[in-house]
């Protein structure tokens, strides 16, 4: 009997510190849910660190380079999460909701929701067509002028791949443990 109020009271916590330290996400978000697919082995509700991740692809370092302002070594540094999705599980991983911090930096392009399927192999076409110097250059150019850093809220309803930066760590809630996302984002 002891079980379900703890259960509540839990909840209930976990509700108010993401309404307390994403009240930025969820204003700016405009009640869009943003997803991240993580392994299933997860907590229903979680504190992640954001941790550096090895990635030495050609395509990488020049997504870094064009974006060095932002954050040095973005790629490996960020948190990549979609705006929308078709399926709950992903082999063994399942998707939850994604919580950045107040703070959190965001950059995405409408027409990527998968930076690694959509640019890499057209970087690679470029790059093998032009050569090393022109192919890197044309690409850094797409690559500059496709991403924006306003209006998160747009970049969610198109579905497009959101690039979470300049954060220590991020909320992840399963999505099956929430029967209405709104209750979330609302100030009730």
């Amino acid at each position: 009997m002891r079980v379900q109020p703890l259960l509540q009271i839990n909840e209930i916590s976990n509700i108010r510190r993401i309404k307390t330290n994403c009240s930025q996400f969820l204003l700016e978000a405009n009640g869009m849910p943003l997803f991240k697919y993580l392994p299933n082995t997860h907590d229903d509700f979680q504190k992640i660190k954001v941790r550096k991740h090895n990635n030495t692809t050609k395509f990488g370092k020049v997504f870094n380079s064009v974006f060095k302002e932002q954050l040095y070594n973005l790629r490996e540094r960020a948190v990549f999460a979609i705006g929308g999705v078709e399926d709950i599980y992903e082999n063994e991983n399942e998707l939850f909701y994604v919580f950045p911090p107040n703070g959190f930096r965001y950059m995405y392009s409408k027409a990527v929701n998968d930076s690694t399927n959509c640019y890499e192999p057209i970087f690679e076409s470029i790059f093998n067509k032009l050569g090393e110097t022109s192919g890197t250059m044309i690409f850094e150019d797409l690559l500059r002028f496709n991403y924006s850093t306003e209006q998160l809220s747009e970049g969610i309803s198109s579905g497009a791949e959101i690039i979470l930066y300049g954060i220590p760590y991020y909320y992840a809630l399963r999505v099956t443990t929430i029967s209405n996302y709104a209750h979330l984002t609302t100030n009730s």
